[in-house]
């Protein structure tokens, strides 16, 4: 009897070991800045109000408003700036030390930059941005991915990859793709004009990505940073 008690708790102990790091592997990183309002869409379709340290997982959408942005930090320490007025999904995220590591994102709208984590450095091949027709996948650590909806005086309707530094590749579902250098910014036009290519390299940077965000200059010091710094990540003034 006492042997069955002992196997009945220890089969119990390790439920709880494996529920924990089930719980634990659901969730895929956490929000560590934001600022305005931030709203978190889970797989279920149910929305809450974010706030510091906001757990995020696979699945989740993260919408910000006007003058509202935020910063994601992911278990392989990739960081990730919403820009105001952006929506954002974790398709799929993986991260488990091994050769299968992934992570699987979309912009749905707004602007969004990103900092390369450990998968990326890894496995660049397994990481991906999908953004309206084009899909952005990296070939260096910090680049920035923006859907403009409608024509303004600043900018035109379509999608833009700049790389602050680094390379990345983009891809129109077409088929067309263009690799991107440091500085450099690939567009890819809502309704091309006659004559113009589905993609190509602008001669110079919109100024509406040259302006950034409020959270820019924390985003430019983590780049100077070795990735196992980036736990530490400075307080904002």
């Amino acid at each position: 009897m006492k042997s069955f008690h002992s196997a009945r708790k220890l089969g119990f102990s390790i439920f709880l070991l494996a529920l924990a790091g089930a719980v634990f592997a659901a969730e895929s990183g956490s929000i560590d800045k934001m600022s305005g309002d931030v709203t978190v869409t889970g797989a279920d379709k149910q929305s809450r109000k974010a706030g510091p340290n906001e757990k995020i997982q696979s699945g989740d959408t993260v919408t910000t408003q006007a003058k509202s942005e935020v910063v994601i930090k992911l278990a392989d320490e990739s960081v990730v700036a919403l820009r105001p007025n952006t929506q954002f999904k974790l398709d799929d995220f993986k991260f488990e030390k091994k050769s299968t590591d992934s992570a699987q994102f979309s912009l749905l709208r707004g602007a969004a930059r990103f900092l390369t984590g450990l998968i990326g450095k890894t496995s660049r091949d397994r990481v991906q941005v999908t953004a309206s027709t084009a899909t952005v996948g990296i070939r260096g650590t910090d680049f920035e991915v923006a859907i403009v909806a409608e024509d303004t005086p600043e900018a035109r309707a379509g999608v833009y990859d700049f790389v602050h530094d680094g390379a990345t590749n983009i891809k129109l579902a077409a088929g067309p793709s263009l690799d991107v250098s440091k500085e450099q910014t690939a567009f890819a036009p809502d309704k091309p004009k006659p004559g113009e290519a589905p993609l190509y390299i602008l001669d110079s940077t919109p100024v509406f990505l040259q302006q950034g965000g409020g959270f820019d200059s924390l985003m430019q010091s983590l780049t100077m940073q070795p990735v196992n710094v980036i736990q530490q990540m400075p307080m904002f003034r």
